[in-house]
């Protein structure tokens, strides 16, 4: 299933699919924290929110059974299984950015360890120009965002850009459809490492300036760039459990 980050239009299953994709690629690349972390999609008859249910890491997601829906207020719609109890930051989100449709909050190890620090994000590679900026950090609290009050804030540091850092805690990061949200995560982290990498040196390095930043991101988006990642990551994904890529099952592998 490609990464369809225009306007088109899906049913609920294929969306779940998607969810299942994203979750299982985001353990792929290093996202899982045993049970915790997870992504959330807007429902798309604006119902409310599907997530994970708790119990479970990201790795173990394989279906519909595995998620809940809640409203706004984190009421129960439908699903059965625990709630993650910040599911207030999804919430926040998604009211204050109509656009997104999809959230992730995980705790990848090299994000985790640069939102620790006080240096800025900057693009050390092109893995940093990826991601639509700037990239601020969360530092209201370092705990866990349990109340609509504090994720209101995450969600103010977030702005209108793709990813927040949290320090001392993870990360969050959204996009148009399911498929922009989970590779923000996974450039997110990659990014993170390459910053970590760089600064371990003790060289002096040269960042590019916001200007040239965001020309780069807009020039590489423009290529179909979104796309071909995400169907990268399914065959990756397939290859690493040995099952057939969805919708490549009967063709030649050719895209």
């Amino acid at each position: 299933m490609g990464a369809h980050s225009g306007s088109e239009e899906f049913t609920l299953d294929e969306r779940i699919e998607q969810m299942v994709l994203g979750y299982r690629i985001l353990d792929m690349e290093g996202h899982s924290d045993m049970a915790q972390g997870f992504m959330g999609m807007r429902d798309p008859d604006g119902r409310g929110i599907w997530l994970k249910r708790t119990g479970i890491s990201l790795g173990e997601v394989r279906g519909l059974e595995d998620f809940v829906l809640i409203d706004f207020d984190g009421r129960r719609i439908g699903g059965s299984g625990g709630l993650h109890g910040e599911w207030p930051i999804l919430s926040q989100i998604f009211v204050r950015r109509p656009e997104v449709q999809a959230i992730g909050h995980t705790h990848p190890f090299h994000a985790c360890v640069f939102a620790a620090s006080t240096a800025d994000f900057r693009a050390v590679g092109h893995e940093g120009s990826y991601l639509k900026g700037p990239i601020r950090r969360f530092t209201a609290t370092s705990n866990i965002v349990v109340t609509k009050e504090m994720a209101d804030i995450v969600a103010s540091d977030l702005g209108d850009s793709q990813a927040v850092l949290m320090v001392n805690h993870g990360i969050t990061y959204c996009g148009r459809s399911v498929a922009e949200c989970v590779l923000a995560g996974v450039w997110l982290d990659q990014a993170c490492r390459s910053l970590l990498a760089i600064h371990a040196t003790g060289l002096q390095w040269t960042p590019p300036n916001q200007a040239d930043h965001a020309e780069k991101y807009e020039t590489i988006m423009a290529t179909g760039f979104l796309d071909r990642s995400w169907d990268f990551y399914v065959r990756k994904l397939a290859a690493q459990s040995g099952e057939a890529p969805p919708g490549l099952a009967h063709t030649d592998g050719r895209q």
